[in-house]
């Protein structure tokens, strides 16, 4: 099978696809803009797909071909191309889901007659058109990417993650602790929340949350670098049907030789090959107006169709944004940026739950 995918602006829709084919494919043509202002970007994407099929052993010969989007003579070179590769055309797909319009019209009109297969994703589905000479058909997509595989063929690097081995070991104990004693944690420093081995040892009210609360595996929390909050939201939404989930997620992207910039996400979610994200805030003053700015910027970081929930410790767990008497700018501005800013966890859990499997599953 011969893959070529049409680079166009949200590069994560050529993933899935490639993804589902990967064990097939013999050779993957990156066609790409000629644009100065393309040329970083696709090649970090050609760099992300050698480097995938490194680690997985996948024996794909990856090639790239500049194109004049705007020049009918460049992309009947394309299509040259194409038609002297020599194998039968019904081995040849073209994934023109992200490709720019009139690149797939031209490539549709000329080849399909041949025998050539056109590829188009649909994101809100997770399935595929696929077009011949003779018939469409809407295929659901068999495989699943993994959070690491996601931000692999995206060229971002995974620094480091939590253990949420520790969260299944304490599984108990993490929602005893904010389920019957969150009113009490409310009032109480952010640092005493973050429990690891070394605040356990030096705070004070961390010693008299582990005495007097009988919460004695905090000893044992010296793998935990940050909030036990996040475990604790981890451990009611695991269950729900996500393919993947990673918790205390932090990634860089190189910029260029030994510049890179760093992120961190509080809860990954992946489901049906889109990822999404919960940043957790357990603190009773967080930085909102901060937070939606940082993550909507960050969102397409995460996924091109990704959703980000920011969680709060506020009374209030949902604002009706479209109230004209409160000044809710955040809110709103969150809202434009496909964010859900949500308040309290701990008194509203089924709410949160409602929320998450209508915005994430």
């Amino acid at each position: 099978m011969i893959l070529i995918s049409i680079l166009g602006d949200f590069h994560s829709s050529i993933f899935p696809l490639y993804y589902e084919f990967k064990d097939k494919i013999t050779k993957h043509i990156v066609v790409h803009d000629a644009a100065f202002r393309e040329r970083n970007s696709y090649k970090k994407i050609l760099k992300s797909f050698k480097k995938f099929n490194k680690k997985n052993s996948l024996n794909i010969q990856t090639e790239e071909f500049s194109i004049d989007e705007d020049s009918l003579k460049s992309i009947q070179e394309l299509i040259k191309l194409i038609e002297n590769f020599g194998v039968k055309f019904e081995d040849i797909y073209i994934n023109a889901t992200d490709g720019l319009s009139n690149i797939g019209v031209v490539l549709g009109s000329k080849l399909l007659k041949k025998g050539v297969n056109i590829l188009s994703y649909d994101m809100y589905e997770n399935s595929y058109n696929l077009t011949t000479k003779d018939n469409m058909k809407n295929i659901k997509l068999q495989s699943k990417m993994s959070i690491k595989n996601h931000f692999y063929l995206k060229g971002i690097k995974i620094e480091t993650l939590e253990d949420i081995s520790f969260a299944h070991r304490y599984k108990s104990e993490i929602i005893e602790l904010f389920e019957k004693h969150g009113s009490e944690l409310d009032y109480m420093k952010k640092d005493v929340v973050q429990q690891s081995r070394r605040y356990a040892q030096n705070y004070k009210n961390a010693k008299r949350l582990i005495d007097t609360m009988g919460l004695d595996f905090l000893k044992d929390s010296k793998q935990i670098t940050g909030g036990l909050f996040e475990f604790y939201v981890y451990l009611i939404i695991k269950d729900l049907g996500f393919d993947d989930i990673l918790v205390g997620v932090k990634v860089s992207q190189k910029i260029s030789e030994g510049i890179k910039v760093e992120n961190e996400f509080d809860i990954l979610l992946m489901k049906d090959n889109h990822l999404h994200m919960i940043e957790c805030k357990f603190t009773k003053h967080p930085k909102i107006s901060e937070l939606v700015y940082k993550y909507s910027t960050l969102i397409n970081l995460i996924d091109d169709d990704g959703r980000v929930m920011i969680l709060t410790n506020e009374p209030v767990y949902k604002d009706n944004i479209y109230d004209r008497s409160k000044t809710l700018q955040n809110h709103r501005r969150a809202f434009l940026n496909k964010i859900a800013l949500r308040g309290s966890v701990l008194k509203h859990k089924e709410l949160f739950l409602d929320d998450v499997k209508t915005m994430f599953l």
